[in-house]
């Protein structure tokens, strides 16, 4: 090479800058390459423009490509619009094709393959700010050029090119890499990638021949203004494994979004259960304290001298019970299909599941019963019809910014009471806040739930426009999408059900890797890959709805691969043959029972209620 670049060595600041990059700490910026005329970035073998920023791998998305959502509570939240991303998109997509392809097998590969896919679905189908957005358009095309450059390198290193004189080839269009390693330096060179080896100064010995003394050459075009963490330090420290860590934290966490009292994924002593109406009011006006937070918990477990819910066993009784216990006997039953028009038909499997469920035993106390991620269905459907309709339409406006914070997989689990969701739910809201009006109260509680994620302009709680709901303009409720409001209402609650009950016995504290690492095994369980929302609604039955069990058998394989990992899973499940369309339609049902009986009462004992399950989707 005919430059020596400044490496980031000593003690370094990992700082977000405005372009939702890491200045010249981050191996995306620098060192870059020098030259125009150069191939970006990891030596793409075909000619690209002089200005190859305008490629889709560094192309940075305006507020002109944000079209926020409309009617939505939350007025801040959004997507991109479909001919922006699609460049992108479409580079994901090959390079995804790719890597299935490589003959390289190497988990760090398949883990950025997935987490680049993920990055560009969140894109596509999750509304988030438009600060978030630009977080997530960078934390794409990092895993884009990470993925580029490990299949580059195992290809040059394999050919191991050089030219006619014999001498090595080297490729100028690459960044390169800073080593110690004599060994790193030997396999770079042989395989034509730049490299600067880093030694001390003693290290060269008195008959060392030193042609030339050159000056250092410094970062150029690198943005180091600060951005949206306000110049955050990130990390601290020497110079390495460290600061390329959480430059390389993932883009699975929202930059807007912090802490909020959701969903945990490290929780060592279960869910929170449900504060009473009178307690949640309370700490409406005052707001929680963490230290007050934990010790409701901590009382909550102790509460009936039971031990930890999660050291419970699980079980797959398949016989119902005839007799439950009288104090599991309480207001309706949950456990069986709720007859309504607006019902999708049940599913039979599950509700045999349901039926089959050990209730034998004495209810815990209602301080260790787990809340509701999303609303539960049957309160839409036990309504009246004018709080009914209230109901689903303050739900529509409030459900996207509802979505965004359980998005987010390093909050606490909701501590709100049922009777949160109906006071929310219901009635119209005033724009001026107070804490003496239902409005006032509704607008208080919404806040307090919301955490101190939105500013008060992000709020539009009297909203009266127009709300959209996949792809459709909703002005007045329409009769004909309750059904398949409530069927993705099921579909949102057994989904988050299904993650909350997976980070509890399959806890993982490798970070955001063991979060995309989890998405990506819960996202085979559902037809459009995605445990935390709905991405589109079926007009027929698919995943595991579908008519014909052959239809529905990689999706039970899906959800089998995730129960196997689960304490207490029987071997039938954990050590059985894959399920797979070549088995006879009587075992994927038999199959299919035994992973739902497993599911709801393994459920049922860690939450102490019924789990809220998927349907048939509505005709």
């Amino acid at each position: 090479m005919d430059f020596v670049p400044s490496p980031p060595v000593g003690l370094v600041k990992v700082v977000l800058r405005k372009d939702c990059r890491y200045g010249w700490v981050d191996p995306i910026q620098w060192p870059q390459v020098l030259v125009e005329e150069y191939e970006y970035l990891c030596a793409v073998q075909k000619p690209v423009p002089l200005d190859h920023r305008l490629s889709p791998v560094w192309w940075a998305p305006d507020e002109s490509d944000f079209e926020r959502i409309e009617g939505s509570t939350i007025k801040c939240l959004g997507l991109l619009r479909k001919d922006s991303v699609r460049p992108l998109s479409n580079l994901v997509d090959d390079m995804s094709v790719q890597v299935k392809k490589s003959p390289h097998i190497d988990d760090r590969l398949i883990w950025l393959d997935a987490a680049m896919r993920h990055a560009r679905d969140r894109l596509h189908h999750f509304p988030c700010t438009y600060r978030d957005t630009s977080m997530q358009v960078r934390e794409t095309q990092r895993y884009w050029l990470m993925c580029r450059a490990f299949l580059d390198y195992y290809d040059m290193y394999s050919l191991l090119s050089s030219d006619a004189d014999g001498r090595n080839y080297l490729n100028h269009g690459l960044m390169g890499a800073f080593t110690t390693d004599p060994d790193v330096v030997q396999r770079f060179y042989a395989a034509g990638i730049p490299v600067w080896w880093m030694r001390q100064d003693v290290s060269i010995s008195q008959d060392t021949v030193i042609q030339a003394l050159v000056s250092l050459t410094g970062p150029t075009d690198v943005c180091m203004e600060v951005g949206m963490d306000n110049g955050t330090v990130l990390w601290h420290g020497i110079s390495g494994h460290g600061h390329l860590a959480a430059i390389g934290r993932g883009g699975h966490t929202f930059r807007d979004i912090s802490r909020a009292p959701l969903l945990a994924v490290y929780t060592d002593n279960g869910y929170l259960a449900p504060q009473t109406q009178k307690s949640f009011k309370g700490s409406a006006s005052s707001g929680p304290s963490a230290s007050s937070s934990s010790r409701t918990a901590n009382e909550g477990q102790r509460a009936g001298g039971g031990k930890h819910p999660s050291a419970r066993a699980a079980g797959t009784q398949t016989t119902p019970y005839k007799k439950p216990h009288g104090s599991q006997i309480r207001g309706r039953n949950k456990f069986e299909h709720f007859e309504h028009a607006y019902m999708p038909p049940a599913l039979e499997a599950w509700q045999h599941a349901m039926a089959c469920v050990d209730l034998s035993h004495p209810a815990r106390p209602s301080s260790e019963i787990w809340g509701y991620w999303t609303p539960e269905p049957a309160l839409f459907l036990a309504a009246n019809e004018d709080r009914a309709n209230r109901y689903f339409m303050n739900w529509l406006r409030l459900r996207t910014g509802w979505l965004y914070l359980l998005r987010i997989p390093d909050v606490r689990v909701t501590s709100l009471p049922g009777q949160w969701w109906r006071d929310v739910l219901y009635g119209e809201v005033a724009t001026i806040v107070n804490d003496t009006t239902r409005n006032g109260r509704r607008a208080i509680q919404i806040r307090q739930a919301f955490g101190e994620i939105f500013a008060d302009s992000d709020y539009d709680l009297a909203s009266t426009t127009t709300v959209d709901w996949h792809w459709r303009r909703i002005t007045t409720l329409n009769k004909a999408l309750c059904p398949a409001i409530i069927w993705e209402l099921c579909e949102l609650g057994f989904r988050h059900e299904l993650l909350a009950l997976d980070r509890l016995l399959v806890p993982r504290h490798e970070g955001s890797h063991a979060e995309e690492t989890r998405d990506e095994l819960l996202a085979h369980v559902f037809p459009d890959a995605s445990p935390y929302c709905v991405t589109t609604i079926p007009t027929e039955g698919v995943g595991l709805s579908a008519e014909l069990p052959y239809r529905r058998a990689p999706y039970l394989e899906g959800l089998r691969n995730v129960l196997s990992r689960w304490p207490r899973s029987p071997n039938s499940i954990h050590a059985a043959v894959p399920i797979t369309t070549a088995l006879s339609v009587e075992e994927i049902v038999r199959r299919e029972r035994e992973l739902i009986a497993f599911y709801v009462q393994t459920f049922f004992e860690q939450s102490g209620r019924a789990p809220i399950i998927p349907t048939q989707v509505p005709q």
